[in-house]
């Protein structure tokens, strides 16, 4: 069987996808990843080729969304409903180079990244299954039900109506852990199994110092954007506030994911590390005892693995509903970046109450079914 996996240009939207190409191809399938930009460097060893452009929801290139998709980029948004609009033009952006890679490859079925619209097209164009790979906590809902609504004008020009992209046999791989937020209808449940790419975690951080807290710091692979925000302003802020918390409190911060033109390593206060290399995220979470970050499904999923209490301080429309449900849970608590302090940071080293959750969600995920073990009803979708 060939298996075309498609993501966005997005590293988080490819990780999590990773395990399953690699259990279908372990199973002797033919397995080709299809993406472009940072995605590119996290294929994990599989074949994959380059369809082409930035992802038009990037940050380089969001001048290119209309206003109205701007303000709900950075909108705080309580469901997916309400990027719907955004997430019909992401669609349209990426259609025909997800076409003309499947076109190239002649997959038996597509796996494609969550609420990834021209995943759903391609297959119906092409004839065949669809499976769509979630990537965190987000639910798909009803999107691909109003899909031809949003994109009428890309179908029209494919020759395909309401009725192709219905008769499309579907699937949904759902790996948020159910206590967090209701498993979707129907979805196959499949455990989170972190993938971050190749790098070396240094030694001395591969595990917990003992008698103090280490708190891994990151910002994700997009880092602290939003219209409101100023990074430079806040990690001036920022990094200062940890430093005196290191002073009093005898913790010591882990820095991850920043920019570099935004620190000097030569003039961190001690108590604070900063790692201008790429490590794996969850290698290094086995050191640490807790984690401060921005809210985005790869760094939450890899915190829940790691079964540690979180502080976030989201600043994009997705990372916001992440953060409630992570705080909803008991996991942690969430912030904004006027609001993050030393009390904030104090209060996620004594949280025991969160440390205790967040121990509950990691046997959970430990417990869901694996990558292999979803090989059988991907091959019987394909037939």
């Amino acid at each position: 069987m060939r298996v075309l996996f498609l993501s966005t240009p997005q590293a988080k939207d490819l990780l999590p996808m990773v395990p399953l190409a690699w259990a279908l191809r372990a199973n002797g399938h033919d397995v080709r990843v299809a993406t472009s930009g940072a995605a590119l460097a996290v294929a994990g060893g599989l074949p994959v080729v380059d369809f082409g452009p930035a992802d038009p929801g990037s940050a380089e290139a969001m001048p290119e969304l209309e206003p109205a998709h701007r303000r709900m980029v950075w909108s705080r948004l309580h469901t997916v409903e309400e990027g719907w609009p955004v997430l019909g033009y992401v669609a349209s952006t990426f259609v025909d180079p997800m076409v003309r890679a499947a076109r190239e490859f002649r997959p038996d079925l597509i796996v494609h990244s969550q609420l990834q619209g021209a995943g759903l097209v391609t297959a119906a164009l092409l004839g065949v299954p669809a499976v769509e790979h979630g990537f965190g906590l987000l639910r798909t809902g009803r999107f691909y039900d109003e899909l031809a609504r949003l994109i009428p004008a890309t179908l029209e020009r494919l020759g395909l109506t309401a009725e192709h992209l219905a008769a499309v046999p579907r699937a949904v791989v759902d790996i948020a852990p159910p206590s967090m937020v209701p498993a979707q209808e129907g979805a196959w449940l499949l455990r989170h199994i972190p993938h971050n790419g190749g790098g070396v975690v240094p030694a001395d951080l591969r595990r917990r110092p003992e008698g103090r807290a280490r708190v891994a710091v990151t910002l994700g692979s997009m880092g602290l954007i939003g219209p409101d925000v100023d990074a430079e302003a806040f990690l001036g802020r920022f990094l200062p506030l940890l430093a005196d918390l290191s002073r009093r409190s005898d913790a010591e911060f882990v820095l991850i994911g920043i920019d570099p033109r935004h620190i000097d390593p030569d003039s961190l206060p001690s108590g604070l590390t900063y790692l201008r290399e790429w490590v794996p995220l969850r290698e290094l979470l086995d050191g640490c005892t807790a984690i401060l970050h921005q809210g985005g499904a790869g760094t939450m999923l890899n915190a829940l693995d790691a079964g540690l209490p979180q502080l976030t301080v989201p600043a994009v429309a997705p990372n916001f509903i992440h953060s409630v449900l992570m705080q909803d849970r008991g996991l942690g608590r969430w912030v904004t970046p006027d609001e993050l302090d030393v009390e904030a940071v104090e209060r996620l080293l004594s949280d025991d109450r969160a440390r205790a959750a967040a121990a509950e969600v990691r046997a959970e995920i430990a417990g869901m079914p694996t990558p292999l073990s979803l090989v059988e009803r991907v091959e019987a979708l394909a037939r």
